[in-house]
């Protein structure tokens, strides 16, 4: 069974980038100073289907360590291939709001409760996949977008969003023992502090006791990657 982390926010917060982040929030693309997810051990389903935000030749359809599709049974084909291949160590789906986007798009032609059953059946699919069919020593990363929901005490709440009701029934989240929610602090002028949050701040962040010291820590998927590895002793 792999591990599944979700990394949620805004778009432009910093979720894919943190691919190429140094642990201590550093950016440094030299061939010394790098030290973010490597290409030839992380996989990414680009599920928005546009270019990532990292220089070429990092991460591509024709390094192999890239698919570029918003189709299940090619997202199934992947996580499938990557649990067999014992070079991937991690996997990471974004985003996977745009999956569920481009299905209801796809799809708009059906009749509403079909339409909405299969994009809820899709989304429960691929959590069990990520859950189930990955090795131990693999982790999965759902990268998605957030809502802001009222929550039974009336106050609003940072949370995965999802399309259609039967999928806000059970909120994704309940799949993932794992989930960092976006952080970006401005000076005023431009400059910007990236981050991820470890614990819930009227958000569904979470994470296991004792798995990360700091409320804060740099939006760098190395440091959360190395961070489970250890907690998991994996």
């Amino acid at each position: 069974m792999g591990k599944v982390c979700g990394i949620f926010g805004m778009s432009g917060e910093g979720k894919t980038t943190s691919t190429i982040i140094n642990p201590d929030g550093s950016v440094d693309l030299s061939k010394d100073g790098y030290k973010g997810m490597s290409p030839a051990s992380h996989f990414i389903i680009n599920l928005d289907m546009k270019d990532l935000p990292f220089p070429g030749g990092m991460w591509s359809v024709e390094n192999k360590n890239e698919i570029i599709t918003s189709d299940i049974k090619q997202i199934v084909s992947a996580l499938t291939w990557a649990s067999k291949n014992p070079a991937i160590k991690s996997v990471a789906l974004d985003t996977i709001n745009l999956y569920l986007a481009y299905k209801e798009y796809n799809d708009r032609k059906k009749l509403s409760f079909d339409q909405w059953r299969d994009i809820a059946n899709d989304l429960i699919e691929i959590n069990t996949m990520c859950n189930t069919i990955l090795r131990p020593d693999q982790i999965a990363y759902i990268m998605g977008h957030v809502e802001l929901i009222t929550d039974v005490n009336g106050k609003e709440k940072k949370v995965l969003s999802v399309i259609g009701k039967k999928s806000k029934r059970q909120m994704p989240e309940g799949f993932y023992p794992i989930c960092l929610f976006t952080n970006v602090e401005s000076d005023g002028d431009g400059n910007n502090t990236f981050c991820f949050e470890t614990k819930a701040n009227q958000s569904s962040a979470k994470s296991p006791l004792g798995m990360f010291n700091d409320f804060l820590i740099p939006n760098s998927l190395k440091l959360v990657d190395d961070t489970i590895r250890a907690y998991y002793r994996m």
